[in-house]
């Protein structure tokens, strides 16, 4: 959780607590309206720590976005007829390598946009590198020959954001978008590929 976001949940946990220790006063001063009133609140407010709890769980693995950065480099290197092996390097995760088949090298992306008021919490736009795979370009290529798709995130858990937003209606005021992106770039000969991401989504730059 960002600081900001860490505050809020202890501040919404506390009204909690204090409005649940009004219910039993209130109701022994035979004061029943206002006895459900303050347990109504807690419930709004344990609520609303929940509410916390559920995007700060499904935005884990996200990372922030404000400019045009860095995602990964990709080193290719040809291993014959359609065939490149790929080692993905990022900042905050291990080095993988992967054996892929096809003309041209392919990678996706899961990009979360907040409304502004989400934002006053320090929730910014955010991505999550997804999929690597190959790519023909023949399309009859792509019905007939290998195709090879690895996950880079070990794939998408139940409290993941883009999960839970399908099934949480009360997410979507709070998600301005959710979508996918992707960029691909051809191989040819040994290379390096800088896989930029922007608010727009991915982009690829081979050296």
């Amino acid at each position: 959780m960002t600081t900001i976001l860490l505050a809020v949940f202890a501040g919404t946990i506390l009204g909690g607590v204090i409005f649940m220790y009004l219910v039993p006063r209130a109701w022994k001063k035979r004061r029943i309206l206002g006895s459900f009133t303050f347990l109504l609140m807690a419930l709004l407010m344990f609520m609303s720590a929940l509410v916390i709890v559920l995007v700060a769980a499904g935005i884990r693995g996200y990372k922030a976005l404000v400019r045009e950065e860095l995602a990964a480099t990709v080193y290719v290197t040809p291993l014959g007829n359609q065939q490149f092996q790929a080692r993905i390097v990022r900042p905050d995760a291990r080095d993988t390598l992967f054996a892929i088949a096809g003309d041209e090298l392919y990678i996706d992306a899961r990009i979360l946009k907040w409304k502004p008021v989400v934002n006053l919490l320090g929730i910014h736009t955010a991505y999550c590198l997804d999929r690597v795979a190959g790519r023909y370009c023949d399309i009859k290529d792509e019905h007939t020959k290998v195709r090879t798709m690895y996950a880079l995130d070990g794939g998408m858990k139940p409290w993941d954001i883009f999960f839970l937003r399908t099934r949480c209606k009360f997410l979507a005021p709070l998600l301005d978008a959710q979508y996918g992106s992707a960029t691909f770039t051809p191989v040819q000969g040994t290379s390096v590929v800088r896989i930029m991401v922007t608010t727009s989504g991915l982009m690829a730059r081979t050296e």
